[in-house]
């Protein structure tokens, strides 16, 4: 029987990364195929915990899991599980594991250290805090000791890690590194810029204030390129050691997010983001009308270019704001998102203006969601006109448009590159089933590639009927639906 090369079936469990159950059998038919589909999966088990109580692995399935760990934590009668009364594993196995499974980790956070305590020790169990702690804290010697290959890590427990066995080495090597503010003191963060200064992502959870230790901990990092910060939403006063930081690293910054309240830090690094290419601006928990604190960013932001720009998200900021980003940008976006933009008393006007920026500046967008005033419609013709590469569109519009958004879906018709491949729209656009038919017609008529057509459903509002998914159903069959 012929044999497949190795590399050959690397690339074949590769696309399998998402599909674990056949990732798993893969591991079942010999020797070969095991030990190049078990780091596949593990690396999979990484990933699997990125958030709290998303766990996309079965009770069942995580007990096993769990029960491998625990035959790499030590477990002689001298060790701290045994002296205190801890029984691990469950199930032991007949003979050593085969593979060092904990070197197949590549990420670690904190979600599925916090589930394996709560499965492993029952509350009911006589002084089951104290075993959880005993347990949690072996988890984490553990995964100092054996996970030789984590390059991301998320901070996110009140423990001294930076003092425990091996800590240098691994948070030496980290590249990634996340950590909860409501955690991580300023003193731990001082202590850990010792050991840890390789860092190229950073991502702070719940910052609530201007921590001498976080300000020392970003300046030591030699090579920063991606930074997120999450602001906490009860803090007034600004960071101001944090904006002179991060205008003394920003230079080399790739990625920038700051939420919900972007107005908490000063943009007096603005101009220096010479090299950003992925831009994200939410203020979805700030003043909406800071006109004092949108005047400061406006004056940076004259002062700035971005000619690297390719991603761009933003949320809850004025039009002025985003036109400015746009204009100084190099012309390079490939993606827009706008979600939630502040009405001014000129709104129409406001967007309008934004519209044209958006096609003047980004001849090479492909993804495009943005808010659209009805009043509009002849502007927006002028990104599909420009616009060439586009791709993907998701539009709503701040009122019900009465007594029908037809008009959309004739400039769409008439206009919108050959590229388009999938239009998502807003309840609020209200298409008569007229305006809908001939929409689809137009496009089987034009021989266009057929499209992925997506409406989005506000419980408040309800122009779309049986009838619609009628039409809709009529033109997937047709394949002019994808």
């Amino acid at each position: 029987m012929a044999q497949l090369v190795g590399d050959v079936l690397l690339l074949v469990f590769t696309e399998l990364h998402d599909d674990l159950a056949s990732l798993y059998s893969c591991t079942l038919v010999n020797t070969t195929w095991c030990h190049i589909a078990v780091p596949l999966l593990w690396k999979h088990i990484s990933f699997a915990y990125e958030k709290p109580l998303n766990y996309k692995l079965s009770l069942e399935s995580r007990e096993k899991l769990y029960n491998v760990i625990a035959h790499f934590i030590p477990n002689d009668p001298k060790d701290p599980l045994p002296q205190n009364n801890i029984i691990l594993p469950l199930k032991k196995f007949s003979r050593k594991p085969i593979f060092e499974y904990m070197n197949f980790f590549t990420r670690i956070t904190p979600y599925w250290i916090k589930d394996m305590v709560q499965l492993s020790i029952n509350d009911k169990v006589k002084d089951s805090k104290h075993k959880k702690n005993i347990l949690e804290q072996e988890i984490y010697k553990l995964i100092f000791n054996k996970c030789n290959n984590v390059k991301h890590f998320y901070w996110d427990t009140k423990k001294k890690l930076y003092r425990y066995p091996n800590a240098k080495s691994f948070f030496s090597n980290l590249r990634s590194l996340e950590f909860n503010f409501e955690v991580v003191t300023s003193k731990t963060l001082f202590r850990l810029a010792m050991i840890c200064q390789n860092i190229t992502n950073l991502e702070i959870n719940d910052c609530d204030e201007d921590f001498p230790g976080l300000v020392s901990f970003i300046k030591i990092q030699n090579n920063l390129q991606s930074l997120r910060l999450h602001f906490d939403d009860e803090v007034e006063e600004q960071y101001t050691m944090l904006s002179n930081i991060i205008k003394k690293k920003a230079s080399i910054l790739k990625t920038l997010i700051l939420n919900p309240i972007i107005t908490l830090i000063s943009p007096i690094f603005i101009p220096s983001l010479k090299n950003i290419q992925y831009l994200i601006l939410s203020n979805d928990g700030g003043e909406l009308y800071e006109s004092v604190k949108w005047r400061e960013w406006e004056y940076y932001l004259t002062m700035s270019s971005f000619p690297y720009l390719q991603h761009l998200e933003v949320s809850y900021l004025p039009s002025k704001i985003v036109c400015l980003i746009v204009e100084k940008s190099g012309k390079n976006i490939s993606e827009i998102i706008i979600r939630y933009p502040l009405e001014s008393d000129d709104y129409p006007s406001d967007n309008k203006n934004l519209i044209k920026v958006i096609s003047n500046n980004c001849s090479k967008l492909v993804n495009l969601t943005m808010n659209v005033d009805s009043k509009n419609l002849k502007e927006m013709g002028m990104i599909f006109s420009n616009c060439k590469l586009l791709e993907k569109i998701y539009f709503t519009t701040n009122v019900s448009i009465l007594p029908d958004g037809d008009e959309l879906l004739r400039v769409l018709s008439n206009i919108s590159p050959k590229t388009l491949r999938e239009f998502s729209f807003g309840d609020k656009w209200n298409f008569s089933l007229k305006g809908l038919e001939s929409f689809f017609e137009s496009w089987k008529r034009k021989n266009k590639f057929p499209i992925k057509f997506i409406h989005y459903y506000d419980e408040w509002v309800y122009s779309w009927t049986d009838d619609h998914d009628k039409i809709v159903e009529k033109y997937k069959n047709e394949k002019v639906i994808r």
